[in-house]
């Protein structure tokens, strides 16, 4: 399904043979103990501690942690790996984010606490921790996504989850702008409010900008909304004991253009752009022909951006649909030669490659080679 919004996880997250490469499915199966047979045994991932902060004393959170088990049925790329929540009531639970050794997962256990709650797994120890989500006050920014901010990339032992909002401040007028913090160290959660000067054209009561893709990389955390642009952030101020920080514009690349209409009328962004982290690098990926008129298939062009030290874009590679026609995976399969590419997904292992959907079938291309597995073949399948 190219609708499907899958999560790479890398090596350190799990541990099965081979491949490197696992892609997540979003949704989490929950159950209670004995409630599912399957044919396979799942991997028992949560065998470290498991604790609950931030809840108010009276909730017993701790017995509710003791009979939880997170659990994986893993398959290698291009197949899904699937999460199971066990020792629940069947409640909606998904992925939220993925970073390095750290799997979020958004869920919500109403007989114990009202608002949602964040299930955080850590590979490194297995454990498995419970905090509230992010406050819920009317947005600075609008976003769904939380922030993983880190020192460092190298640094996987502390991490803080980061979250735009508003509280009133002592001789302001209105409520202000600011990021929440939950540190990764801290039993009290989401008691920081730093006090941020975002891009004023990004606010959420100026703007329609809308952040769907959130990471972070290098010291940096990224909020990127694929048709107008994006922010980013100095990780190092959301860590440091001062109380005010600043947020900078991120403009889209030169060459791809910002959409300021009802995105009602257009197809939803991720189908032809992307963004996100490769090896050492940021890269933005877009299709043509879904903002602007494109008179044939063939003449769609794939671009990829790489972010430089000046927050500036250059573009590092483009694709014509039309010359990739001529490769023998798609003569030899008989693959559909009307249908445009859409839904790019970048590779954050392998540099100059990105995946896309055309009609039913997934293709891995490079611009030095391509590479095809279809949709319902063995994954050992060589074309």
């Amino acid at each position: 399904d190219t609708r499907t919004n899958r999560s790479a996880v890398e090596t350190s997250v799990m541990t099965p043979p081979s491949p490197s490469l696992f892609l997540l499915d979003p949704f989490v199966g929950t159950y209670l103990p004995g409630g599912e047979t399957a044919d396979n045994k799942k991997t028992l991932l949560s065998s470290g501690a498991k604790r609950a902060f931030g809840f108010p004393a009276d909730l017993d959170c701790d017995a509710l942690m003791r009979g939880l088990a997170l659990e994986a049925d893993l398959a290698g790329a291009p197949d899904l790996s699937r999460l199971t929540l066990r020792g629940v009531r069947p409640f909606s639970t998904c992925i939220h984010a993925v970073d390095k050794n750290l799997i979020i997962m958004i869920t919500s256990f109403p007989q114990v606490y009202p608002r949602g709650i964040y299930l955080i797994y850590n590979a490194i120890d297995r454990s498995l921790l419970m905090i509230p989500s992010a406050p819920s006050t009317p947005p600075s920014v609008l976003t769904s996504r939380v922030l993983v901010a880190r020192r460092r990339d190298d640094d996987i032992s502390s991490y803080a989850l980061v979250f735009p909002g508003t509280v009133y401040d002592i001789g302001c007028p209105g409520r202000q702008p600011v990021l929440f913090v939950s540190g990764s160290s801290s039993k009290s959660q989401w008691e920081i409010a730093k006090f941020t000067n975002f891009p004023d054209h990004l606010l959420a009561e100026k703007s329609s900008f809308l952040a769907e893709d959130v990471f972070s990389h290098r010291g940096r955390g990224y909020w990127v909304d694929l048709l107008l642009g994006g922010m980013y952030c100095d990780c190092g101020d959301v860590f440091s004991s001062q109380r005010y920080m600043d947020a900078h514009s991120l403009d889209l690349p030169v060459g791809c253009e910002r959409y300021l209409g009802c995105r009602d009328y257009i197809p939803e962004p991720r189908a032809f752009r992307a963004v996100g982290c490769v090896g050492d690098s940021i890269k933005f990926v877009s299709i043509t022909g879904f903002l602007e008129r494109v008179d044939l298939v063939d003449d769609r062009m794939v671009r990829v951006w790489r972010l430089k030290e000046d927050m500036s874009w250059d573009v590092d590679y483009e694709l014509k649909l039309g010359s990739l026609r001529e490769e023998g995976a798609f003569k030899g399969n008989r693959l559909p030669t009307s249908m445009a590419p859409m839904y790019p997904f970048l590779n954050i292992q392998e540099d100059r490659v990105i995946y896309f959907a055309l009609a039913l079938a997934v293709f891995l291309l490079s611009p030095a080679m391509l590479r095809a597995s279809l949709l319902g073949l063995p994954s050992q399948a060589n074309f």
